[in-house]
């Protein structure tokens, strides 16, 4: 071969390279990118598969479906929903008990716990129909209704073993009550040994505390998580007049305490009431000489059945003698994949402390289908 026609052919091979390099380095246009060795349009869709929820694939690039949300702080709460990721600016500024209240996110390390105070003898909202949504003010409390009462967060497990203990108290952010029974304890300071915290609801007036004022002294419990703002939390009051009623009727003194388990016939947030279910211990025995039932056919929760040994319309119990080494759950008036969640419980002198029971799976291979 001539040295003429070797040098073409290396120009040849040259010029090929170069046109093969410059097919794998594509430079796109605005509005394209390039995917495969070609340009394609950037809003070119190719898989949902790689972008998580509530999100969308542009291009290469998967953006929220969703604008971040902004909260004005001087009018609006934030209100973040854990199922959908999705913030909700709500007002500040009363609105009526229809309106919703915010229960924010806590500080770090801390938990926020909102809700609704009710009736425990109705089973209605502790709410004034003349309600505005007006933030209650401690220092001017009303003689009745909702700006009567506060609710203070507590060890559950200390304040159980020794109500008087001053470390059972826990810190809190803010405390909030307004006149139409709802309640939000910000960044509450989390117990260091307990796993639950609980509510304690009482007179802000201490010379009508207990049984003198709007309400004895009750109680609830709920887990503790930080980072956490727990919402729908129920709280009860419990005047005299119904402690009163029960002990009328047969049931126990509040001197004692009373443990009022209230069986829920789904998983939350239904408020349907169980029928039929007999309260246990933890053991699985039935514990009759300390258990008191409601008539079959009251939904309220006013005149007790001596012989009753199960839940009626209610689905409640009164409990005595209750102690947190017994734990207490129930039996009956669910499918056999189900079984009642059970708790620790105690009974303490002039407080009625309330439990929501609720069907949870029978065991790790059952699904209950309530």
């Amino acid at each position: 071969m001539s040295s003429v026609h070797v040098h073409v052919h290396v120009a040849l091979l040259a010029v090929a390279a170069a046109i093969l390099a410059s097919c794998q380095q594509v430079e796109c246009g605005p509005g394209t990118i390039e995917r495969g060795g070609s340009c394609v349009a950037a809003d070119e869709t190719v898989s949902m598969a790689t972008c998580g929820p509530l999100t969308t694939l542009v291009g290469d690039q998967c953006l929220p479906e969703f604008a971040a949300t902004v909260c004005d702080p001087a009018t609006t709460d934030e209100d973040l929903d854990p199922a959908t990721n999705v913030t909700t600016c709500i007002g500040s500024g009363g609105g009526g008990c229809g309106a919703a209240l915010a229960c924010p996110q806590p500080a770090a390390g801390k938990q926020t716990i909102c809700g609704q105070i009710f009736d425990l003898e109705t089973g209605e909202p502790f709410a004034p129909t003349d309600g505005t949504g007006t933030r209650c003010d401690p220092m001017a409390p009303t003689a009745t209704g909702p700006c009567s009462i506060r609710v203070h967060a507590y060890d559950a497990i200390a304040f159980s073993t020794n109500p008087n203990d001053p470390n059972a108290r826990l810190a809190v952010g803010d405390n909030y009550i307004d006149d139409c029974g709802r309640y939000r304890v910000s960044d509450i300071t989390l117990p260091a040994s307990s796993p639950f915290i609980a509510l304690g609801i009482d007179d802000v007036d201490m010379t009508r505390a207990g049984p003198l004022g709007t309400t004895n002294a009750t109680g609830v419990a709920t887990p503790k998580a930080a980072d956490v703002a727990t919402k729908d939390v129920e709280a009860f009051i419990a005047p005299r007049s119904t402690t009163d009623q029960w002990a009328s009727n047969g049931g126990p003194p509040i001197n004692n305490g009373i443990y009022v388990m209230m069986f829920r016939a789904k998983r939350a947030p239904s408020k349907l009431p169980q029928a039929g279910v007999t309260v246990i211990k933890g053991n699985g025995s039935p514990t009759p000489s300390t258990d008191h039932y409601f008539v079959a056919t009251d939904v309220t929760r006013q005149r007790l059945d001596a012989v009753a040994t199960s839940t009626g319309a209610n689905g409640s119990a009164l409990v005595t003698n209750a102690m947190l080494s017994d734990g207490y759950s129930g039996t009956g008036g669910i499918p056999s994949e189900c079984r009642w969640s059970g708790h620790a419980a105690a009974t303490l002198p002039f407080i009625v402390f309330i439990q929501i029971l609720r069907p949870i799976n029978a065991s790790a291979t059952q699904t209950c289908p309530l």
